[in-house]
C-alpha cells in the first residue's frame, strides 16, 4: 500500500492511512465499554452476591422511593436513592434524591439491613446519603 515518493521514501496511501486510523480508534472500543454488571430484582439473590463480594446491581421501588444497590468486588456496597415517592415534600426530594453512600464490609458479613431498611447497617458507610439521613434522624 505504499508507493515510492520522489525522494525515494515510501509514502502511505490515503486509504491505507484511513485504515490504520480506524484500526487504532477501534482497538480500544471493547475495553471502554465493559459488559454491564448482572442485575436482579430478587433481594435474597442480591444479598447472597453482596455477601460473596460479587458484582450485582438491583433497583427496587418501595414505600420510600426508588433505590439502586450495587455490590462490587473488594466487598464494596453502594446505595443510591434515585428518587423519592411523589408524596414527599420538595425540600426532602432536593436533599436526598441522587445521593449515595459507599459501604465496606468483610466477605461473608454483608449487613442485609443495608438493603432491607432505610438507615440500618450504615455504621461502615460514607457519603452524602448517609450524611443527609443522619441529619434527618437528629432533627426528628
Amino acid at each position: 500500500m505504499t508507493r515510492p515518493g520522489r525522494t525515494g521514501r515510501a509514502v502511505v496511501s490515503a486509504a491505507a492511512l484511513a485504515g490504520i486510523v480506524l484500526l487504532l480508534i477501534c482497538a480500544g472500543c471493547t475495553s471502554q465499554n465493559p459488559a454491564p454488571a448482572p442485575a436482579t430484582t430478587d433481594t435474597a439473590a442480591f444479598i447472597a452476591a453482596a455477601n460473596d463480594c460479587r458484582v450485582m446491581n438491583m433497583t427496587v421501588t418501595g414505600a420510600v422511593g426508588t433505590f439502586t444497590y450495587t455490590s462490587a468486588p473488594g466487598c464494596v456496597f453502594i446505595k443510591t436513592l434515585d428518587r423519592l415517592n411523589a408524596s414527599e415534600m420538595a425540600g426532602m426530594k432536593t436533599m436526598l434524591e441522587g445521593k449515595n453512600m459507599t459501604c465496606s464490609y468483610t466477605k461473608g458479613n454483608f449487613d442485609p439491613r443495608l438493603v432491607t431498611s432505610l438507615v440500618g447497617g450504615m455504621e461502615y458507610c460514607n457519603g452524602e446519603l448517609k450524611d443527609k439521613l443522619a441529619e434527618l434522624i437528629v432533627f426528628t
